[in-house]
């Protein structure tokens, strides 16, 4: 019965929670350092106090006509005590004169007239004025003022009357303002009756220079002294009693930083984890065997969500933790807590995509986890960067830098921390309110924003993952997106039809194929499989073979040859060009995942997980592939003892020798009931005693399923190839047993004789020739003498062996062997020309076609071939046959 995708998923989360929880030291960390660093925030709370101010603070007023106020601090050149306008005229002149008049001072000012307004901002750039008059330059010739009056005032761009603080931002008038950028709980600048500065419209003498001016134009427009006009005053409204924080400023430019150092590592640690599956090929053969892609990334979502979800929990607490200073305050002691965890939650989902999407550029965990954590800080650079022009910048530049990810949660922060100063606090009700009028973007921005930057990196993760899969991945191309296969599946897919000149010469090559068992069910069908890639390379050119039940199948071939491209289209990574193949009566094209369920795979790499251990490497594998779960354990037992590892079975596999992990890996393809089972090179790595045992493993389990299997040790295709193919150029050239196969290509027999003391070769070599005219001498190396013995002659082979018996102590030799060519000769004939079939239909073959001699052996296939050689007793040590 097939695992549903709620079952798998579960099974996903219980294999990376125990992951997880093998590396506790370093669970640890991840839970602690952003408790450590939000716990910075919670010193610095303690360690500056608000103030709180009982009573309501009056102010007095301020004769709006003074200059009482205007006094330079540190200023080089010294100002200038005049008041320059343009352009020059007698009326103009005698109202800035009336205007000086109407001044609170006990400072001498002159006047400077200028022709034109270009001469007037030359004159106040070369020279320090007090101020600048700019009336319109049509005013030049007038006689009378105007009844529409206006005027410019000029300043100079700095502050020149600062006493403030050493704050660059206090030397900037801020025009563009109607509040300060950082705005706090009470009165700005309590102490001063005048408001202080910023922007020091009072102090740097615009108002009281406007009003002058304004007085003077009164005057003359009415004709009323100077004593008729009530004098005016400035006063401040009272301000109630209130709480002081002076911590908000430095929180403001602090806690973005604390929130992005407090998600780096656990960030880290995600692409690590996630890069090393990739790394060791443990996703690929997991989406073998029938896990989804979705599956994987909504598993280690939730995970890293859960994970997430307890950290961002424990800073809300940390940042609402209150302290007892005339009234309960916290880091955030306006805010609503819910609101900042739900804003730390969007971030972690943020975070978590962008992990996702770092570590599908990369297939070696240590590079993705150290190129992720530089490019976590870089994503906070344009914040950092730009912090302090924050207030100048546009609204789009706003939305921009929301792009990166650390930054939008900067952005946000920030702006929290604002409305904390307001003493309102974050609400879900001024979530998507600006925090003053003169700022337009909100927390609420930042927050869509994070969710945005969650979908495109998501996006770009799984795009980035078709493209570049990794070092053993499919990869699709650039555009895939705009192909009709992409939207139409199995578009690609053409007919089942192979054209004729093509299966002509398959039809003429069947002489080199052993035809297929009758008794046995084709548990592999492979149907005129072809696969062009798109740079029009044949990789496999119309391949036609059956693998049967309760068989081991071998494929061998030179590389490129075309078993990898085969395998891959088998197990569904990459689509056939044409042709199709069934597995258990499941087509690939239209069934792939009914095919994948009973699927198994040992690739040439072990595909374990370090943390795992034997035991629940089984209980995984059999659980993926549909094993009920009461049924584990007995599989489980049963695998253990089958690899002999029952005493490591609690063991991580980390742990194992490199003999132990191949031994895990096979039995992992073969647990969960696999009726196919597809083995690269499943003993590369393993010393001749572990091979042979697992040799025995094979054997032993092929009942009732369909093995594939390849690897380059020829003995191993002997011993357990039921089934022989060989493949070169994308071409089957022949599939048969080893016996079958070794008398088709091979040479014959080879007679391999130990000669003693004082042994004559010409003597054994003139009694063969009795038998074989043309025999001559192979090898002579040593003490061993071999001849090729043609198996033409082979009705005169027990007369030999009886010959040689009688004559062995005249001959001096001590003992004799005969074999059949090896495979491996087969093997580098067939693959080293792959035209030597083909010309075989010429007349040209390798040896004669006559199969006469193998009448006897055709029931015969793989280990029992290989069992009749020695019950023939064809190797003979002194004795008689």
């Amino acid at each position: 019965m097939a695992t549903n995708a709620w079952d798998k998923f579960l099974l996903l989360l219980w294999k990376n929670w125990i992951i997880q929880s093998r590396h506790i030291i370093q669970t640890i960390f991840e839970i602690l350092l952003p408790i450590l660093f939000t716990s910075i925030l919670l010193l610095m709370r303690g360690l500056v106090d608000p103030v709180y101010y009982p009573d309501t603070k009056y102010y007095v007023g301020e004769k709006i006509n003074t200059l009482e106020r205007v006094q330079w601090h540190d200023v080089n050149p010294p100002v200038d005590w005049a008041i320059a306008y343009s352009p020059t005229n007698p009326v103009l002149n005698q109202l800035i004169s009336d205007s000086i008049s109407n001044l609170d001072t006990e400072i001498p000012i002159r006047i400077d007239s200028n022709e034109t307004a270009l001469d007037l901002q030359r004159h106040l750039i070369t020279n320090n004025i007090f101020v600048g008059v700019e009336f319109p330059s049509e005013w030049s010739t007038i006689t009378e003022l105007p009844k529409n009056f206006s005027f410019t005032l000029r300043f100079p761009y700095e502050l020149r009357t600062n006493d403030e603080g050493p704050f660059v931002e206090f030397y900037n008038w801020f025009t563009d303002l109607m509040f300060p950028a950082l705005q706090v709980a009470g009165p700005r600048n309590r102490e001063r009756n005048d408001g202080g500065l910023p922007p020091g419209y009072f102090r740097e003498g615009f108002i009281p220079v406007q009003a002058a001016i304004s007085k003077a134009y009164t005057q003359t427009m009415t004709g009323v002294g100077n004593e008729e006009i009530p004098e005016i005053f400035l006063q401040r409204f009272p301000y109630p009693p209130y709480m002081s924080d002076p911590l908000l400023l430095g929180l403001e430019a602090f806690i973005p930083l604390i929130i992005v150092i407090s998600f780096l590592y656990t960030s880290i640690n995600i692409v690590k984890y996630i890069t090393v599956e990739k790394e060791k090929q443990l996703k690929e053969a997991m989406k073998i065997m029938g896990l989804s892609n979705w599956l994987h990334w909504t598993a280690w979502f939730i995970k890293c969500l859960i994970f997430f979800l307890v950290t961002i929990s424990l800073m809300t607490v940390i940042l609402k933790l209150e302290f007892k200073a005339g009234k309960e305050i916290s880091v955030f002691t306006y805010s609503d807590w819910s609101v900042l965890w739900v804003y730390l939650l969007v971030y972690s989902v943020a975070s978590i995509c962008f992990c996702f999407a770092m570590s599908v550029f990369f297939s070696k965990a240590n590079t993705a986890s150290m190129i992720s954590g530089i490019l976590w800080f870089l994503s906070y650079t344009p914040f950092a960067i730009t912090a302090q022009s924050y207030d100048n910048m546009s609204g789009g530049t706003k939305w921009g830098l929301c792009v990166f990810s650390n930054s939008a949660v900067s952005i946000g922060f920030q702006l929290a921390m604002r409305h904390e100063g307001t003493g309102e606090g974050l609400q879900w009700s001024n979530l998507f309110k600006p925090v003053t009028q003169d700022d337009t973007f909100t927390v609420g921005n930042t927050m869509v924003m994070l969710i945005i930057d969650a979908v495109i990196y998501l996006a770009i993760a799984l795009y980035v993952e078709k493209i570049k899969p990794g070092e053993y991945g499919i990869a699709e191309p650039w555009y895939f997106l705009f192909t009709k296969s992409f939207w139409c599946k199995g578009s690609s897919v053409r007919s089942d039809h192979i054209d004729d000149d093509t299966f002509r010469i398959s039809e003429l090559k069947l002489h080199n194929m052993e035809p297929d068992p009758l008794d046995k069910e084709a548990g592999i069908q492979i149907k005129n499989l072809r696969k062009v890639y798109s740079n029009k390379k044949v990789a496999v050119k119309g391949l036609r073979l059956n693998m049967y039940e309760d068989q081991i199948t071998v494929l061998l071939g030179h590389n490129g040859a075309g078993k990898t491209t085969t395998m891959s289209m088998l197990t569904g990574m990459i689509p056939p060009t044409s042709g199709t193949a069934t597995i258990n009566d499941k087509d690939i094209r239209t069934d792939i995942d009914g095919v994948r369920d009973s699927l198994g795979l040992c690739p040439q790499h072990n595909i374990l997980f370090d943390e795992l251990t034997v035991k629940e490497h089984i209980t995984f594998f059999s659980r993926l592939k549909g094993l009920r779960k009461q049924e584990v354990t007995a599989e489980v037992n049963k695998y253990v003892e089958l690899i002999e590892l029952k005493d490591k079975m609690n063991a991580q596999s980390k742990t194992l020798s490199g003999g132990m992990k191949r031994k895990l890996s096979v039995a992992i393809s073969l647990c969960g009931g696999s009726k196919v089972v597809l083995c690269d090179e499943p003993t590369s790595g393993m010393d001749p005693s572990a091979r042979r045992a697992l040799w025995d493993l094979l054997m032993k389990e092929k009942q009732g399923r369909t093995i594939l299997l390849t690897t380059h040790f020829m003995d191993e295709a002997d011993v357990l190839g039921d089934r022989i193919a060989i493949m070169a150029e994308g071409d089957l050239k022949c599939v048969g047993s080893p016996f079958f196969l070794k008398k088709r290509f091979g040479v014959g027999y080879r007679l391999v004789v130990v000669k003693g003391d004082r042994c004559d070769p010409e003597n054994l070599t003139n009694l063969l020739r009795k038998y074989i005219p043309d025999i001559h001498v192979e090898t002579d190396i040593g003490s061993e003498l071999s001849y090729v013995l043609n198996d033409k002659y082979s009705s005169v082979f027990r007369s030999i062996f009886a010959d040689i018996e009688e004559n062995t102590e005249s001959l001096k030799i001590t003992s004799y062997g005969v074999s059949l060519t090896t495979l491996e000769e087969v093997f580098l004939k067939v693959g080293s020309d792959s035209n030597a079939i083909d010309s075989e239909e010429n007349g040209n073959g390798l040896i004669s076609s006559d199969r006469s001699d193998n009448s006897s052996l055709d029931n015969l296939n793989g280990f029992d071939q290989f069992r009749s050689r020695d019950n023939c007793k064809l190797t003979i040590n002194g004795q008689s046959p």
